[in-house]
Parts: structure tokens; sequence; C-alpha cells
């Protein structure tokens, strides 16, 4: 027999699915790309810099790649699933619209103060001093693991969500 699934589990699902690729590559992100240009600022920053100018053919472009396209995509998903459950049951909307609003507030702080602080970096910090670089660079680092906490939270609260029959 074939199931079938409502509108508000689909973007339900989507949901999830689009915060677990985010979560995914956040964490590759965090922990193999992020070393290489945050580990000693403001050397490592500039250097990172110089590197990819002299050899754009290696450079990393994961903003223009994929973060480009999946952050939109995620505050996109997250908003169907927010307005997809407001009459779900209490139990299940409890959970989904956490889950959403988490998510929301991490896409929303990331096009507001991650992208123009990473386009800033990654273009070498011009018209900043090295200590100014430094501290940019230790504040986008703490801040991103609050990003993949947030992350994480929103992913689990959704995974909790669809255990839960909403209707």
């Amino acid at each position: 027999m074939a199931r079938q699934f409502s509108i508000t589990q689909i973007f339900l699902w989507l949901f999830v699915v689009a915060v677990g690729l985010e979560l995914g590559a956040g964490l590759y992100e965090t922990l193999v790309v992020m070393p290489l240009w945050a580990l000693a600022p403001p050397d490592s920053v500039v250097a990172y810099h110089q590197h990819n100018v002299a050899y754009p053919q290696f450079a990393l472009n994961a903003g223009g790649r994929f973060w480009w396209i999946f952050t939109p995509m995620t505050g996109l998903m997250s908003l169907a699933a927010l307005i997809s459950g407001l009459k779900t049951r209490a139990q299940h909307r409890k959970w989904r619209m956490t889950a959403a609003v988490l998510v929301l507030i991490v896409v929303a702080f990331t096009f507001g103060w991650f992208v123009p602080n990473i386009m800033l970096l990654s273009s070498g910090g011009p018209g900043l001093n090295g200590e100014q670089i430094a501290g940019l660079t230790n504040w986008w680092v703490r801040l991103n693991w609050v990003r993949v906490v947030f992350y994480a939270a929103g992913w689990l609260c959704g995974l909790r969500a669809m255990t839960i029959p909403s209707s």
C-alpha cells in the first residue's frame, strides 16, 4: 500500500535534509578548511589570500559554489517548515517551530554578520591592521562554533518533530 505524505510532512523532510547538508558542510569547513586560514592570524589570513590570488585554480570557493545556494535554500525550507506547521498538534509544533526558528536565526546572522566579515577576511583584510585582522578572525571562529551548535540543535529538533505525528 502506498503511503501518502502531506505537504506538512514534505516540508519538514526537506527542512531536515537542507539543515543536515548545511550542518555537515559547516562542520567540514570548521574542522578542515578554517584552520588553513584562521590558525595564526593575521599572518595565516594574509598568506591564505595571497595564495588564492597567486593560484586561483587551487582557491577554495565554497562561498560561491555551495553557501550562496544552500544557505538561502535552507532559509526558505525553514520558513516553509514554520508556516506549514502552524496548525499541527501542539507537541509536534513545539519541536518544529523551535527547529525552524533556530535555523532562521542562523541564516539571518550568516547574511548579516558572517558573509560581510568573511568577504573582508578572504580579501586579506584591506584597510585593517594586523591586530584588527587577528581580532576579527578570532571572533569569526568563536561565533562560527555558536552557529554550528545552533544548526545542530535545529536539526535535532527537526528530527524530533519527525517522530511525533503532526495531526
